[in-house]
C-alpha cells in the first residue's frame, strides 16, 4: 500500500495488511451538515485551444465550446488547529488515503492526535462547520497545487471522508456578496435512500468498492505499553468507469428515426463509440489525466470514426509545458501534452462482472433505451401503431423478451482540460499499485475541473459505496447530463419513470424487428 502513491519517506510495508476504522482517539467528531464553502487553486491548465472537430458532424459540440477554461482547479477548505484562528487551507483530496499537516519531518514518521476544525469561507467571521479533536494526523512537507502558486497548510484525506456521504458542487450557485458560481462541500452523517427512490429523483447513481489500503512504513499510535506499530491505511480510492470521447448524443435531434439495428451482443460492440477508461476520482487536481497508453486509445479511436473525430496531435513534452502539481507528491509531474477532448462520461457497471462489456457498450445500450423510452412517453395516444421497443441486443439474456435495466451515467460536454503523463511515471505507477490486484489498471484520474458543473454526493457508507451525481439546475443537458438507471420491466402492466419522461410502461405493440430470426 502506498500513500498517495508514496509520499517521500512513507514506502510499502504489508499491502494486505488489514485497514483500520477512522483516525480519531476520542471525543470525536462533530459536524452541523450545513455546507462548507471551498476554495478554488488556479487550475494550472494552459490557455487551450479546443481544436477539436468532429468532421462535419452537426451533433458535435466539442469546438463550439473552445474558449477560456473556468480556472477553478483543486478544491480547498478553510481550516484551523484546535483552539486557534480559521486560517490554514487544507487541499479536499479524495485520492489522498490520510490527513496531512504541511511542515518538516525528520526522523521514523508518525502520527499525532493533533487534529483540526473546518470553516465556511466567504464571511468576516467564518462560522465553524466541523471539529476532529485528537484526530491522527502526518506531518510532512507538502507541495503547491494548481498551477504552483497555492501552497497548502494540510491535507484533508479519505480516512476522514470516508465516515461520512460527503456532497460536493463544483459549479454551484455564490453567496450573496460573491458572483460566478462556487465550489461547496457538506458532511452527512446519514445513509442516502434506497436506489430506486434516488433513481426516480434523478440521481446517475454509480457504485464502487474502494482500493488501496494496508499497512505503510510510517508508524501508527502507540499502545498502551508504549509501543508504535506500521500504521494501517483504510482502502478509499474511488476508481470509476469511464467512457471518452463517445459520440454526441440527444434523442431530440431525429426523434422519428430509430436506432441502427443492433441485433447481437457483436452488434452492440460494433456500435459502441469511444474508449473505455478506469478513472480514479481525484479532487486535489483539476484536469482529466490519462497516461500516453490510453490517449493513444482515444486518438486511434476517433480517428477510426466515420467521419473522423479529429483530435490534437501528441508533441513531445519537456519543461516548456506547464507541469502537474499534486500535493502529496514531491515532485512536479511532468506532462506529455495538455489538450482537450469534446466529452466523456461515468458509467456504473448494470450488466454485472461477469458479463461486462465495458462502459461505452453500457453507454450505448442506455442511449437506445432512451430513444425507446422517448418514442412511448411522447407517443401520441390515438396513434395505433406500433412503437419502438428494445433491440435485440438489449434483451436481457436470462429472461427472454425483457430488456436489460440501462446503466445509469454522468456526462461531461465541453472543453474537457487534459493532462496527457507517462505510463512509468512513478506518479501512476504508484496509484496503480495501490488499486491492483484487486481492481482494474488505472488509465488516469478524474480531477474537480473535469467535473464541470456535476453535483456528486460520494456515499461511502452504504455497502457498496456510491457516487450519486446530477447537474446543476439551469445548466443545459449538452455541458452536463446526469442519467439515472432505467429498470427493466416484468409486463405491459408495470410503469417506470426513466430519463425525466414521467411514469410510462411498454408499448401495445412493437415495430416489426430489422434482425433475422
Amino acid at each position: 500500500m502506498t500513500v498517495r502513491p508514496a509520499v517521500a519517506a512513507i514506502g510499502v510495508a504489508a499491502a494486505l495488511a488489514a485497514p483500520v476504522l477512522g483516525g480519531c482517539q476520542s471525543d470525536c467528531c462533530t459536524v452541523d451538515s450545513f455546507p462548507i464553502l471551498l476554495g478554488r487553486a488556479p487550475s494550472g491548465v494552459p490557455p487551450l485551444d479546443a481544436g477539436v472537430q468532429d468532421g462535419g458532424n452537426p451533433d458535435a459540440d466539442g469546438g463550439a465550446a473552445a474558449g477560456a477554461l473556468p480556472d477553478a482547479g483543486a478544491l480547498w477548505a478553510l481550516a484551523g488547529l484546535p483552539g486557534g484562528d480559521a486560517g490554514l487551507r487544507m487541499v479536499v483530496d479524495t485520492a489522498t488515503p490520510l490527513t496531512f499537516l504541511n511542515g518538516a519531518s525528520s526522523g521514523q514518521l508518525q502520527t499525532s492526535p493533533v487534529g483540526f476544525d473546518l470553516y465556511s469561507q466567504g464571511w468576516d467571521d467564518p462560522p465553524l462547520r466541523a471539529k476532529f479533536p485528537n484526530w491522527d494526523l502526518l506531518t510532512i512537507p507538502l507541495q503547491p497545487v494548481g498551477d504552483g502558486t497555492l501552497f497548502p497548510d494540510g491535507v484533508l484525506g479519505a480516512d476522514v471522508l470516508r465516515n461520512y456521504s460527503v456532497e460536493m458542487r463544483f459549479a454551484g450557485p455564490c453567496p450573496a456578496t460573491m458572483t460566478g458560481t462556487c465550489a461547496w462541500m457538506t458532511l452527512w452523517n446519514h445513509l442516502a435512500p434506497d436506489p430506486s427512490f434516488l433513481e426516480d429523483a434523478g440521481f446517475a447513481v454509480l457504485s464502487f468498492t474502494p482500493y488501496g489500503g494496508g499497512e505503510v512504513s510510517a508508524n501508527g499510535d502507540p499502545d498502551f505499553l508504549g509501543s508504535r506499530g506500521p500504521l494501517a491505511v483504510p482502502a478509499t480510492r474511488v476508481v470509476l468507469r469511464g467512457c471518452a470521447v463517445p459520440a454526441a448524443f440527444s434523442r431530440e435531434v431525429d426523434p422519428a428515426a430509430p436506432p441502427p439495428a443492433c441485433c447481437t451482443a457483436a452488434d452492440a460492440l460494433a456500435q459502441a463509440t469511444g474508449v473505455d477508461l478506469a478513472l480514479l476520482l481525484d479532487t486535489g487536481i483539476a484536469p482529466l489525466v490519462l497516461s500516453a497508453s490510453a490517449w493513444a486509445r482515444v486518438v486511434a479511436n476517433a480517428a477510426a470514426r466515420t467521419p473522423p473525430l479529429v483530435l490534437p496531435a501528441a508533441s513531445a513534452g519537456g519543461p516548456a509545458l506547464p507541469p502537474l502539481h499534486v500535493a502529496t507528491w514531491p515532485t512536479p509531474v511532468e506532462v506529455l501534452l495538455w489538450t482537450t477532448i469534446p466529452r466523456y462520461a461515468l458509467v456504473n457497471l448494470e450488466a454485472g462482472s461477469n458479463n461486462n462489456p465495458g462502459p461505452c457498450v453500457e453507454l450505448a445500450r442506455a442511449r437506445r433505451t432512451e430513444i425507446v423510452a422517448f418514442d412511448n412517453a411522447t407517443a401520441d395516444p390515438n396513434d395505433p401503431g406500433p412503437r419502438l421497443c428494445a433491440q435485440p441486443c438489449d434483451l436481457d439474456p436470462n429472461q427472454s423478451g425483457e430488456a436489460q435495466n440501462s446503466a445509469a451515467y454522468l456526462e461531461i460536454d465541453g472543453a474537457i482540460p487534459v493532462a496527457v503523463i507517462r505510463d512509468e511515471d512513478p506518479f501512476l505507477q504508484g496509484l496503480r499499485f495501490d488499486v491492483l490486484p484487486e481492481g482494474p489498471e488505472l488509465d488516469g484520474l478524474v480531477g474537480a475541473t473535469a467535473l464541470g458543473a456535476a453535483r456528486l454526493e460520494l456515499d461511502y457508507l452504504s455497502s457498496p459505496g456510491r457516487a450519486l451525481f446530477s447537474c446543476e439546475s439551469g445548466v443545459p443537458p449538452a455541458s452536463c447530463r446526469a442519467a439515472p438507471r432505467c429498470p427493466q420491466l416484468p409486463d405491459r402492466n408495470a410503469r417506470h419513470d426513466c430519463f425525466g419522461l414521467g411514469f410510462h410502461g411498454l408499448p401495445a405493440s412493437c415495430a416489426p424487428s430489422t434482425c433475422s430470426r
